[in-house]
């Protein structure tokens, strides 16, 4: 009885957070404002409360090295570059980075989370530490091959054909890790 309280109490606290946030963002404006202002400063630390709110108990399940820190902190900054951030017109590369870093840590963070269930499932009579390597690693492969599918959309360059080779890419990225095989050498 007590963890559903508790696990009650924690779902109405960050839903609070997040409406919090969403209103600092949406109807008081904190990304016009200076940076040094209070309605700034308690955008911030709503940009790391929030997050933090749901990915302390998914690290804690997962047990994954850092999964936490990783996965506040690319959600913090990622929020910070969308509200804070005015880019020109035209992206420069510094802003373009400046986006899809985060954004690439923030969605590796949420395919970890959806394939650390897929793979403990599918893995049950294997150990959690080797559940949660792979699926860290699934999860990156995912963001990376999300991002690049963004990009290529962005650049009016995605057609079926160029995003079937980048989704077969990352398939055969994992396929050849999860091998265990080393590639052959040149000289040999």
């Amino acid at each position: 009885m007590r963890r559903y309280l508790i696990a009650i109490l924690w779902t109405v606290l960050a839903a609070n957070i997040w409406l919090l946030l969403i209103h600092m963002i949406i109807n008081v404006d904190a990304g016009s404002l200076p940076l040094s202002s209070p309605e700034a400063m308690l955008t911030c630390a709503l940009l790391v409360a929030a997050p933090a709110l749901i990915f302390l108990p998914l690290g804690s399940r997962i047990q994954a090295p850092l999964y936490e820190v990783e996965a506040i902190l690319g959600w913090g900054t990622l929020g910070f570059v969308a509200v804070f951030l005015r880019p020109s017109e035209q992206l420069t590369y510094g802003q373009f980075l400046a986006l899809l870093l985060p954004l690439t840590v923030a969605l590796a963070a949420v395919t970890t989370a959806i394939a650390y269930a897929f793979v403990c499932r599918l893995r049950a009579d294997d150990p959690r530490p080797r559940c949660a390597l792979q699926a860290r690693r699934i999860g990156y492969l995912a963001a990376l091959a999300l991002v690049a599918l963004g990009v290529l959309k962005a650049l009016a360059l995605l057609t079926p054909f160029n995003g079937a080779l980048v989704v077969t890419i990352a398939v055969l990225a994992e396929l050849f890790v999860a091998s265990g095989r080393r590639p052959l050498s040149q000289g040999a």
